[in-house]
């Protein structure tokens, strides 16, 4: 059977390893997993009872608009129930976005990288030329970005907090690029971890860009949140691209225990604080004991930390999984040197650094 020669180009995606799969590759019991930037605290009690009692209506399809979760998010956000639309996850709404927007053959994507992966997969899945800058610093490096910027430039993405070195790319930057890019071109504004970033001032001015001609922004469910298995993400805009999307979006994408769920977590605003806190409260702790040990890393304004290691980064990894700690290797993004760690309980903080140390004979 033919497939597309620039279908046998792409790398598929490969998730931080599964619990199980480590448990039985290697046969253990007690396995912690800081690979995938999930929240730790897992969902609120308020969405689990609600997971319950939505369960036994499956056998519907759910609501094609998200009537309720969209009311309430709109109220949330203080934006129109026009401005919004939800997605299988936030990468589904990419996907939606190079349907909608990038159609010309000619059409270029830029973005700085290592980023989110899943800009290029699914920009080589519609055959885009994929226009890919180096980090400066480990940040979005925006003047090489501006000067990039051409008549074929059709959809930015700017990863901010990035993933996956937890850097933030200011407002002021990111009105940079919009000032130099065309109405045409698409500038999507990433913000999966939006909710860990500080200052929130930065992101109360930031939401009011949605209401530009030719800007999108990204959240999701899934991270501080706790929703990631269950795959709801959103986008914010305005309303012409939402109706776009909404044109080119499969029926039912996003299923009816996800939208019961979201409504629940948004309810409870008691369980996101306590999430942001362990967050800061793990990162405070990281820090402290790379610091002790030596270890470059980067402060991140996200769940998570990029760290290099003194001896190949491979083999750290490999070594932490037979203790039972699953952390994600950087090699597929370019950084042999280095792992990235999901800020976990306390309880697995301590465990992941006692077998880091342990790991790196200290």
């Amino acid at each position: 059977m033919k497939v597309a020669d620039y279908l046998l180009k792409i790398t598929p995606y490969e998730g931080g390893k599964p619990i199980e799969e480590l448990q039985r590759e290697l046969g253990l019991v007690d396995v912690i997993k800081l690979a995938s930037n999930e929240n730790p605290l897992g969902p609120s009690k308020k969405v689990i009872e609600t997971i319950c009692k939505i369960a036994v209506n499956v056998n519907l399809y759910p609501d094609g608009n998200a009537y309720y979760l969209t009311q309430k998010l709109a109220k949330h956000l203080g934006v129109s129930d026009k401005n919004l639309i939800f997605g299988n996850g936030s990468d589904e709404i990419i996907e939606l976005l190079y349907k909608a927007f990038a159609t010309n053959q000619n059409d270029e994507i830029l973005y700085c990288y290592p980023t989110f992966i899943e800009y290029r997969i699914i920009g080589m899945a519609f055959n885009k030329k994929i226009i890919e800058l180096p980090l400066k610093d480990f940040a979005y490096d925006i003047d090489n970005l501006i000067e990039h910027i051409n008549e074929n430039t059709r959809i930015i993405f700017i990863n901010t907090p990035n993933n996956p070195t937890g850097t933030l790319t200011g407002l002021d930057d990111i009105l940079k690029i919009i000032n130099k890019a065309s109405k045409d071109t698409l500038i999507v504004i990433d913000e999966a971890y939006y909710e860990y970033a500080k200052p929130s001032t930065h992101y109360k001015e930031l939401l009011d860009l949605y209401k530009k001609e030719n800007v999108i922004i990204l959240r999701t469910f899934s991270k501080a949140y706790a929703l990631a298995g269950l795959r709801i993400g959103y986008g914010i805009a305005n309303e012409f691209i939402i109706q776009t999307l909404n044109r080119v979006r499969p029926p039912f994408n996003v299923n009816i225990v996800a939208q019961a769920a979201a409504i629940a977590a948004l309810d409870d605003k008691e369980h996101l604080k306590k999430s942001i806190q362990t967050n800061e409260e793990g990162k405070q702790f990281l820090y402290e004991q790379f610091n002790k040990l030596n270890l470059f890393y980067v402060p991140t304004f996200a769940n998570f930390i990029l760290f290099s290691t003194p001896i190949d980064a491979s083999i750290v990894y490999e070594n932490l999984l037979k203790e039972g700690v699953i952390v994600r290797s950087m090699k597929p993004y370019g950084y042999n040197n280095f792992l990235r760690v999901t800020v976990g309980t306390q309880k697995e903080n301590e465990i992941f650094i006692q077998k880091l140390k342990k790991v790196l004979h200290v």
